[in-house]
């Protein structure tokens, strides 16, 4: 987080006036009469300090600069395996006095480092300014003005800065990347990476291997002292300068290696320039504009709910996400932007091959397999910019508005983005708690926080503090990360509390550590599987030391957001919610006042108590579903980690298939890579190869949220290209891992068919693949079976559910099913229509729907997360392995704990499939009766099931639309969703395929 202190104290008509004066004028607070970096909001900064490095008056100031250009490593073949281009560093005085101090105490604030770069090798400047000088012996301004243009020919120089600021971060530097034209920084579509930040991390990944001060500057490499700088190899291959005669800058190819011809095309600084990375952004296709006339026909544009463009609320670009390390003491949640730098991965040479699969000659042609590369394309990485999320939240709070208990929007908010805000909501509790002076209020994390972010200018601050979300900015820029890396590696296991029952270990977890109420390690520690890491250079820039924790491999710590205990605020609270005793229902009750209790003990928060007078229940229970089957028990285990963290890759193609992964975890500056002066020593920068690598990509079938992110990175402030590996295709990574979840790891499908005059029976059996309910999740998610019989001649004879292009599916005459929105209520009937579960079909407006429908207390539809009174249906398919409470085996499994299994009750199957006795713990069959039209010869006829997924189904959308039209986030949902292009993509059809099979009628 960027602090202003000077600002906080009136100061900002001060600091206007230090911005509109000239630099000279100005009251020097750093090097060259510069204000610090936290003096100013970023923009403000930048207009200061990147003229300043762009004209180089920092050179007319007389800084000492080193010898010579040079390389920072091996150029061979026309290729550069720097770490940085060719260099030639200026120093500040104050930087200059500190290595002259022989690298001891601290450098002050206010020093630069500027390292001008141009294009390797440094071989070429140096010998033109050999030429220079030889034609030029007298003239040595001649020199210089010739050399410099001769630098800026074709925008060739550039400069990297780094000013020291220990005020912004536990590092304690601002680095930026300054062109000739000295551009700020554009926080604008494309979104690309700022030029200037607080402890950026893909600097960081190589400064923190530093021996001091996160830098390796030495007096060997400076004009006037002894020593010369290290020496790389350079072959001949620069030689091919064609502005140049036949000579030394430009030999012919018979005296250049391999004839001229280059080992790899050369490869562009990434690390060390924004240009590439936005090239790469505004090649990729703007948003969709078109709508889907499908779409608009089922979801009229009425109410409100459709708006133009430039009136959809947008996403700050992700780059805005930005949090960095405190200087004295580290809080618990920081961005991934610190983490992208080691955890990023490389693309392939010259930079190296880390978590990355090249199967190109190019940089970045591949596949980025790192921790950060496929977290940010997952739904985790998505979750605080999830648009549907945030539709849905809409319509709570509209419900509740409704009701006429509006007070309890704030306490439902605060609740739900402890998972989907969980760094920014987390992390304002705990500034809260620890600093009452600041006036901070953690009960009530607004929604708008998530819009908020750093104020670039003195005129956005002046603004976010007179509407008073100056303070909580930086709890915004947590937010909008999701489940970012800061969450998984720093959650505890949860613990009984002082006067609570002797629970076993998977009660203490009941009772005290679901709906996002997780306990937290130190916040100077973040927890691995490894116990052999490189501890130092995360600690230098982060002040946080790596450890080893074997809860980070255990399901349960998933459980923490994947099981939902919340209130049912239209429910009597005189008798238990169904189907639940009164001592069953005490328990939810009780493990909610549980977690309100230990939120209050630990942080001083209330806002779950306003939800506490209300009957509770299990809104989502994908970790008792695995609890409760075979792949929580030994012989068959299998944890979440172990299907959501792949330990293998296989590409879409088939053409790259690796059984397990052998990579470093981090890059950092080691070993490996062209000597530094004043590195660590060796052992404290060696990153070992480990086999047994497991990815990031945490996905299960929401592939409608990815394409609507990947879609629209315009309105969601993504960008499309990794900035590490320059991949583009992060999210089509993403997309890759859930078709190839669905096709091999979901479900099987098994289909016979046999006739009886010119009636087809088909027998589809359905094999249930996951470790959890199938679909698990939120309640709304829904996967159905379409059953066609189609003629020798490919015409189609009869179908249940089939669908049309917005995803509804439609019965022989093409219109929707009066079943798919939940709201037709026949006349004379006190309910709306729905698919019940079915165990023979025999009509096409009869579909196998598998999911759970809930009702409110007046017995409507809904899918609010709490006004779930009633599930008159519950098909998910659950796992093998599924017990019943009061059952021998269950007992067995798990005793006779009465909070267990209160819990595992919500694991079961409610309605017609829990009365069926082909649905089974695992599988299901269900029989289809085909009449064919008259005179078909059913010889010939051939019968296809396919099991096909819905993540966000028709009566979920309609609901959204109908219940919150005029909210900005609802508005939003809906022109993601009326542009979204299906065709030729996943979700083709607004549906997923899973598995399917056929069968030809003899």
């Amino acid at each position: 987080m960027r602090r202003f202190p000077m600002l906080r104290h009136g100061l900002a008509a001060t600091l206007s006036l230090v911005l509109a004066a000239p630099l000279a004028a100005q009251t020097p607070t750093g090097a060259g009469g510069l204000p610090l970096p936290s003096a100013l909001p970023l923009l403000d900064y930048e207009r200061a300090l990147y003229p300043f490095i762009a004209d180089r008056e920092f050179a007319d100031l007389d800084w000492t600069r080193d010898k010579s250009w040079r390389d920072t490593g091996p150029f061979v073949l026309s290729t550069s395996y720097g770490v940085h281009p060719a260099v030639r560093i200026y120093y500040s005085p104050e930087v200059l006095a500190w290595l002259e101090a022989g690298r001891t105490g601290a450098i002050p604030d206010g020093a630069m480092v500027v390292k001008e770069m141009v294009t390797p090798p440094s071989a070429r400047y140096n010998e033109y300014r050999a030429m220079l000088e030889h034609l030029n012996p007298d003239d040595p301004e001649k020199v210089e003005e010739e050399m410099l243009a001769y630098l800026r020919k074709d925008d060739n120089l550039n400069w990297t800065v780094m000013v020291k600021d220990s005020s912004l971060s536990h590092g304690g530097w601002f680095f930026a990347s300054v062109n000739q034209g000295a551009t700020l920084d554009s926080f604008e579509p494309p979104y690309t990476p700022p030029t200037g930040q607080v402890a950026a991390g893909t600097c960081m990944r190589c400064h923190a291997s530093a021996a001091e001060e996160l830098i390796f500057s030495a007096l060997s490499n400076v004009e006037g002292y002894p020593g010369e700088p290290l020496i790389f190899r350079v072959d001949e291959s620069w030689r091919n300068l064609s502005e140049f005669p036949t000579g030394p800058f430009n030999l012919p190819p018979w005296q250049r290696p391999a004839m001229g011809e280059t080992e790899a095309q050369l490869i562009e600084d990434y690390f060390h320039d924004a240009n590439p990375l936005a090239d790469s952004d505004l090649k990729a296709k703007a948003s969709p504009e078109p709508v889907n006339p499908v779409f608009t026909e089922m979801f009229p544009p009425t109410g409100g709910i459709d708006v133009s463009a430039d009136l959809v609320q947008r996403l700050p670009s992700q780059w805005l996400d930005h949090v960095a390390a405190r200087p004295n003491d580290t809080q618990h949640f920081l961005t991934s932007d610190n983490c992208l730098g080691c955890h990023g991965g490389l693309g392939g040479p010259p930079y190296g091959t880390t978590m990355f699969l090249q199967d190109g000659p190019d940089y970045g042609d591949g596949y980025n397999i790192s921790e950060y590369g496929e977290w940010r394309w997952s739904p985790m990485g998505l979750a605080g910019r999830d648009p549907i999320f945030f539709a849905q939240l809409e319509s709570e709070f509209a419900l509740l508005e409704q009701a006429g208990t509006p007070e309890l929007s704030s306490n439902l908010g605060t609740t739900c983005l402890s998972c989907h805000g969980a760094m920014g909501q987390r992390q304002l509790q705990i500034d809260a708690h620890a600093a009452p002076e600041k006036g901070l209020d953690p009960n009530d994390f607004k929604l708008s926080y998530t819009l908020l972010h750093d104020p670039l200018t003195l005129d956005e601050l002046d603004k976010q503090i007179a509407d008073g979300t100056y303070d909580y900015h930086e709890y915004g820029n947590l937010a909008r990360e999701g489940i970012s890396c800061a969450v998984c590696h720093h959650i505890a296991p949860p613990e009984r509390a002082e006067g609570q029952p002797e629970y076993n270990t998977l009660d203490t977890y009941l009772m005290n550590g679901t709906t996002g109420v997780f306990r937290l390690n130190p916040a100077d520690e973040l927890q691995g599987p490894f116990a052999d890491v490189a501890v130092k250079p995360m600690q230098n820039a982060m002040g946080i030391t790596p450890v080893q924790s074997d809860y980070i491999t255990d399901s349960q710590l998933c459980g923490a957001c994947h099981t939902i205990n919340l209130p049912n605020v239209d429910a009597p609270t005189d008798r238990p919610l169904e189907p639940y005793t009164e001592a069953e229902q005490k328990v939810f009750n009780d493990a909610a006042r549980n977690g309100a209790a230990f939120l209050n003990a630990e942080y001083g928060v209330t806002f779950p108590e306003g939800l506490l007078d209300f009957q509770h229940s299990v809104e989502q229970a994908t970790y008792l579903e695995w609890v409760n089957s075979i792949y929580n028990e030994d012989g068959t285990a299998q944890s979440c980690q172990d299907c959501h963290m792949k330990g293998n890759f296989e590409s879409v193609d088939g053409k790259i298939k690796l059984d397990s992964l052998t990579t470093q975890i981090a890059s950092i500056q080691d070993a490996t890579l062209p000597e530094v002066e004043n590195l660590l020593p060796t052992e404290d920068v060696t990153v070992p190869f480990r086999e047994g690598y497991k990815r990031h990509n945490f996905v299960g079938l929401n592939a409608f949220m990815i394409e609507m992110i990947r879609q629209f990175p315009t309105e969601m402030g993504m960008s499309r290209t990794d900035p590490m590996t320059s991949a583009t295709n992060g999210a089509q990574l993403s997309l890759d891992t859930m078709e190839l979840q669905a096709r091999n790891e979901t479900a099987e499908i098994a289909l016979t068919v046999s006739r009886t005059g010119a009636q087809v029976t088909a027998e589809v059996s359905l094999t249930n693949k996951t470790g959890h309910r199938l679909p698990s999740g939120v309640g709304f998610r829904r996967a159905f079976l379409e059953v066609r019989a189609e003629a020798a001649d490919g015409s189609l004879l009869w179908c249940s559910g089939c669908s049309n292009d917005a995803g509804v599916i439609v019965g022989p005459d093409g219109q929707p099913l009066l079943t798919e929105f939940l709201d037709h209520v026949p006349e004379g009937a006190t309910e709306a229509l729905y698919q019940p579960h079915h165990e023979v079909i025999t009509d096409q407006t009869q579909v196998q729907i598998y999911e759970e429908l809930s009702q409110n207390a007046e017995r409507v539809f809904t899918s609010s997360f709490v006004h779930r009174d009633f599930h008159p249906k519950d098909n998910r398919l659950t796992p093998h392995g599924t017990l019943t409470p009061g059952t021998p085996d269950f007992a067995a499994k798990f005793g006779d704990s009465a909070v267990t299994a209160a819990f595992m009750k919500a694991t079961l199957p409610e309605g017609g499939a829990a009365t069926d006795p082909d649905f089974r713990p695992g599988s299901d069959v269900t029989r289809y009766q085909i009449a064919l039209p008259d005179g078909t010869d059913p010889s010939g006829v051939t019968v296809t099931a396919t099991l096909y997924s819905q993540a966000i189904p028709p009566y979920y959308l309609k609901q959204r639309f109908e219940t919150a039209p005029n909210g900005p986030a609802t508005q939003r949902l809906y022109y993601l969703a009326s542009r979204l292009k299906t065709g030729g993509t996943l979700i083709e059809g607004w549906k997923l395929r899973t598995v399917a099979a056929s069968a030809t009628v003899d």
